[in-house]
């Protein structure tokens, strides 16, 4: 609590000069519910209302992610893994078709150097192919499109750090090269409380493209998608690596509270609305403070967001 005190002093500007460096208030502070709802539903306004005398105010909601429990926890014990995506290749050329153009690895010693070095230095164990198990990539039989969805356990990597790469690779040099979109990419893990996904290829996988032969085309990540899109008059070959950042599973960011007073905010209340209806542990902490020293106090609550029914 120090160290995000800390931080939130520095926010608002509020680091506190004193002729007596040892002397804090202490914190008398209470909290309720404005006008005493006893029936709160999805996207209501829920006021809460303070009495007191606390410099500052951090809320903590109770939704995933803005738990007060957690808000020093860095790892979380996964259940489960899966992993999801959907892949589709066009523009196949007989050339290409019967080929497995598209590869998936996963590499445990990768040191996160995206280069043709750093990739051979490392070992890629590959995941995808045409035997039992492994996970499917299209082959266009005899047809210039297909898309393929496929949904795995991934269960054995949730203790593990790992990389994974998407391959692009071709071995005879031709012209009109396949297109291929990477799609609905999730990597979800199960913890103690829900679900949580890792669905955008470039902010949550983090990937980078690592050419080992021809980049001529558009080869990018964004939100959405992975795409490898050779360019159509390149007569070379073509391995085309898209490779994550490094995945830790277990690893999560502390949950944080929303400062809803402060120096420079003078409030009498919060207003707050749920948008899923549950069952939440509010946790408002009020807090007097210089820079030397802290004295604070909790405040928790329960309330309960019902879905409205018309």
């Amino acid at each position: 609590m120090k160290r995000y005190l800390y931080l939130l002093l520095i926010a608002t500007g509020g680091l506190l000069v004193s002729c007596d460096s040892e002397k804090v208030d202490d914190v008398d502070f209470d909290v309720t519910i404005s006008n005493n709802l006893k029936e709160i539903y999805v996207e209501d306004d829920v006021t809460f209302e303070f009495s007191g005398n606390p410099a500052y105010i951090v809320f903590y909601s109770g939704e995933s992610g803005h738990e007060y429990a957690y808000k020093d926890r860095l790892r979380v014990d996964v259940e489960s893994m899966r992993f999801s995506y959907t892949i589709t290749q066009q523009y196949t050329d007989d050339i290409f078709q019967n080929k497995e153009t598209m590869q998936i690895y996963i590499s445990e010693d990768f040191n996160g150097d995206y280069t043709s070095e750093g990739m051979n230095k490392a070992t890629w164990t590959k995941l995808s192919g045409t035997g039992e198990g492994e996970l499917k990539v299209p082959l266009c039989d005899n047809k210039r499109k297909e898309e393929v969805s496929e949904s795995a356990d991934f269960s054995i990597y949730k203790d593990k750090k790992f990389y994974l790469g998407i391959r692009y690779k071709t071995t005879v040099p031709a012209s009109g090269w396949p297109r291929v979109d990477v799609t609905s990419m999730n990597l979800e893990k199960v913890i103690p409380g829900g679900t949580v996904p890792m669905t955008n290829p470039s902010k949550g996988f983090g990937f980078n493209f690592v050419y080992l032969d021809s980049k001529d085309g558009n080869f990018w990540a964004d939100d959405v998608k992975l795409l490898f899109q050779p360019k159509s008059d390149n007569e070379g070959t073509y391995d085309v690596w898209a490779v994550s950042q490094q995945i830790d599973v277990a690893a999560v960011a502390p949950d944080m509270g929303v400062p809803v007073k402060s120096l420079d905010m003078k409030s009498p209340s919060y207003t707050y609305n749920y948008t899923e209806p549950g069952e939440y542990k509010v946790t408002f902490v009020a807090l007097n403070a210089n820079a030397w020293n802290t004295k604070s106090v909790m405040k928790e609550m329960k309330v309960v967001v019902k879905e409205r029914i018309d």
